[in-house]
Formats: structure tokens, C-alpha cells, sequence
């Protein structure tokens, strides 16, 4: 891709809503790169490279890096990448994580062979070559004749990757290196079983009752409790339209100082210091280096 926020929308209608299955196999491995990763709340696909964090840092899950077993043994650390390199198909079905994830998009053709793909917007972060596109699709199962189509809403959020080499013309091109996606649960129902969408809405309302119940009861108990003057330090409430004073510089979290770096729409101090802090984003550029198959230009005949 030479402009990523205006050939994106193209890109994701090739790959999910092609009616041919080798214009859907050649978008995939034009656009995206050989060790690309794929996480979907019904499946994921490691990369086929070996980093130990499976995922490029910027979408991956702490628990993967920090895994809460309360054991000294390092190998215990690392468990859920190991479970991950033991039972991914990419190098025993698959010779690479993007064929892989070229079988997955198959099978969602095959589970779907009518579908409506629309691309709501797409919104790409140039300095962090990231793209985040709202998606709305209306899928239903082949063989599911009990249940009627459904629409269902997701936000895909794209990690991209610059090759090495440009274009004739001096632009820069890019490449998919890491795919996530999201769901309502809702949404997630709505692919096999779109009728029981208001059960599911009734049990969430029914979580949000026991949110409410709960902040009661534990207000009660003193386990969350707001006092006037909290304490005697006599700490009042701001009055309207007036800001609050400055967090200490103890106060500012991770999260702080990689939200001023995203406002401010550049890599600054506070996001220097923010990945600093961070044990994943450390390891980008030891562990995440560009595969020396991705460097190589792919050509297709019209």
C-alpha cells in the first residue's frame, strides 16, 4: 500500500467479501506481511516468527508477558507463548502465519458464502503506523437454516509495517504486519445465533444491576466510601467548568503518558518515558526485525 488511509477500505473488502477465491488469496499476500499475526475473540494466529512476546507489542496482552502464576520458575513465565508456538498450525498445515490466516478467511467464506461487508470509516495514525477501521457485516452460517442473517459491528485495529524498498516513484510501501479484532459480545452472538441477542442483553443488564448493588453494599461495608473532606485533609469538590490542578509527577501511570503522546500525535517525552515503563514495547526492535522474505517485492499479473 502507498497511502494506507485511503487503500485500507479496499483492502478489507478484497480480503472478506471477494467473490473469488483467488482475488481474496492475492490480496492477502500482497498486502500482508509473511509473519503477520491475527487475533479474533474465535481464533488467533501467532506469528510465524519467533519473538517470545507472539504478538508485536502493540497489540498484545500483558498476561502474556506477565503471567500471574505464583511460581519462581521462569519457564512458567513465559507458558502462554510456549502453549502458543506448541499448537499453532503455522509449520506443521502452514508453511507461514499469513497462509494461515489466508485458511481462516477461507473458511469464513466457506461458513459464509453471501456477505455484506460495509467499511464505516477508517482512521490511520501515521506516526505509529496504526490504522483502527469500524466495520459492520451482515454474515450468516450456510448450513444454520433455524436462524435469519444478521448485521454485526466490529473495530479492527491494523498494526502496519514499512518494507525496506519504495515505489519508482520514491513512496514508501506497507504492508499488514498485525491484525486484532473486536466485538460486542452482542455483535459476537449475532454470527450463529442472532435470536438470543435479547437473552444475552437481559444478563448483561442484569451484571450492570449487580455493579449497582454492589457499590451500595460495599459503600456500606467501607470498602469505597466518599467522605466529606475525605479524611480531614479537606478535599472539596471542583465547581463546574473548573479544571483540576496537576496530578503529582508520582501519579502519572503508563497510561498517562502514552494518552499525552497519542494527543500530542508524535513520539515525545511522555511516550519515551511511557514505553520505558512498559515490559512489552521494550522488546519491539530486538524481537520484532523485519523478515528478510518480506523485503523481497511480490508482482502479480493483471
Amino acid at each position: 500500500m502507498e497511502n494506507p488511509a485511503a487503500e485500507l477500505e479496499d483492502v478489507i473488502l478484497a480480503v472478506t467479501a471477494s467473490l473469488n477465491p483467488e482475488v481474496q488469496k492475492a490480496a492477502i499476500y500482497r498486502y500482508f506481511a509473511p509473519d503477520v499475526s491475527f487475533r479474533h475473540p474465535l481464533c488467533t494466529v501467532p506469528s510465524s516468527t519467533q519473538p517470545t512476546t507472539v504478538f508485536p507489542p502493540s497489540q498484545s496482552s500483558p498476561v502474556l508477558h506477565t503471567y500471574p502464576l505464583p511460581l519462581p520458575l521462569p519457564f512458567f513465565k513465559g507458558l502462554p507463548a510456549f502453549v502458543a508456538r506448541l499448537l499453532t498450525p503455522t509449520g506443521l498445515a502452514t508453511s507461514s502465519s499469513r497462509e494461515t490466516v489466508l485458511r481462516v478467511y477461507q473458511w469464513y467464506r466457506v461458513l459464509s458464502p453471501r456477505l455484506r461487508v460495509q467499511v464505516k470509516k477508517v482512521v490511520y495514525d501515521e506516526p505509529r503506523k496504526e490504522a483502527y477501521a469500524e466495520v459492520v457485516q451482515r454474515f450468516h452460517i450456510r448450513w444454520n437454516v433455524f436462524m435469519p442473517a444478521a448485521e454485526s459491528r466490529l473495530i479492527t485495529h491494523i498494526t502496519l509495517r514499512e518494507l525496506p524498498y519504495a515505489t519508482p516513484a520514491g513512496k514508501p510501501l506497507y504492508v499488514i504486519a498485525a491484525q486484532e479484532d473486536f466485538y460486542h459480545p452482542e455483535d459476537l452472538l449475532s454470527f450463529g445465533a442472532p435470536l438470543l441477542v435479547p437473552f444475552l442483553t437481559a444478563a448483561l443488564l442484569l451484571s450492570t444491576w449487580a455493579c449497582v448493588v454492589g457499590a451500595w453494599l460495599g459503600g456500606l461495608a467501607g470498602y469505597w466510601t466518599v467522605r466529606p473532606g475525605e479524611g480531614g485533609k479537606g478535599v472539596e469538590l471542583q465547581p463546574g467548568r473548573e479544571h483540576l490542578p496537576p496530578p503529582d509527577k508520582e501519579e502519572i501511570s503508563y497510561a498517562d503518558k502514552a494518552k499525552q503522546a497519542i494527543v500530542n500525535g508524535e513520539r515525545g517525552e511522555g511516550e519515551a518515558e511511557a514505553e520505558a515503563e512498559s515490559p512489552v514495547a521494550g522488546r519491539v526492535k530486538e524481537e520484532w526485525p523485519t523478515p528478510v522474505d518480506a523485503s523481497e517485492p511480490v508482482y502479480y499479473e493483471e
